[in-house]
């Protein structure tokens, strides 16, 4: 495998593990382990926002379905509609930052941020079973990556980390999208957006989907090699 790997180009090496991870997301029980890495990024947008707008976050919630719950304090409603809003452009944003770290060979420093965050999470907000479950054994793995030291696994470890939760951002991205234009009332972030500002749910779907979409195509622009260096 590893003969097979050093063969490949930069853009088929990308792209294998691109391929690498749309299937691993889509295996029962596994895919929805690595899924919650996105789940992770999601809540903790909407964690940082409070903190950094004088709130308080209560408790972090990551559940089995690859949903999540950020408990947050603010001391106003236009602070408490900037947190909600935060999750899914800071969940595309941490894809943008991971395919950077990778194309710039900082996969160590990725891996830092990943086992940081999760360790943060779990002193300080994180107290379901489940979530307490993941991250441990999702920090295990971070720390048996780095132990193994082999500068290939490491790569593509966290490319395949770095394209899971940057396709996860999109699809979440989408589906609330859907969900804000046809069940208003039970699209999650943009529900609460909708009830604190007294505007639509659709407009606060659309415009995170638009966010959203600027990012990833700035992202596809800039990190995803032309297919065409497939073939060469």
């Amino acid at each position: 495998m590893k003969a097979f790997l050093l063969q490949l180009n930069e853009a088929q090496v990308f792209y294998a593990t691109l391929l690498l991870a749309v299937i691993l997301i889509r295996i029962p029980l596994i895919g929805v382990y690595f899924r919650t890495v996105n789940t992770l990024f999601h809540e903790n947008g909407h964690a940082l926002a409070a903190i950094l707008l004088n709130g308080e976050v209560t408790r972090i919630e990551l559940k089995n379905d690859t949903s999540g719950t950020a408990l947050t304090k603010t001391p106003s409603a236009i602070r408490a509609m900037l947190v909600a809003f935060s999750g899914y452009p800071f969940a595309t944003l941490c894809a943008a930052l991971f395919f950077w770290l990778s194309v710039n060979g900082y996969e160590k420093a990725g891996l830092l941020i990943l086992i940081s965050l999760a360790l943060i999470n779990l002193i300080l907000f994180v107290r379901n079973t489940y979530g307490i479950i993941w991250l441990l054994t999702f920090s295990g793995i971070i720390l048996l990556a780095n132990w193994l030291n082999l500068p290939l696994l490491t790569k593509i470890f966290f490319l395949v980390i770095s394209q899971i939760v940057f396709a996860e951002a999109i699809i979440s991205t989408l589906v609330v999208f859907y969900l804000g234009l046809t069940r208003p009332r039970k699209a999650g972030d943009v529900t609460i957006l909708a009830r604190l500002s007294h505007i639509p749910a659709a407009f606060w779907a659309i415009l995170i989907t638009g966010i959203g979409a600027g990012i990833a195509w700035f992202v596809m622009l800039r990190f995803f090699p032309p297919p065409a260096q497939l073939f060469f």
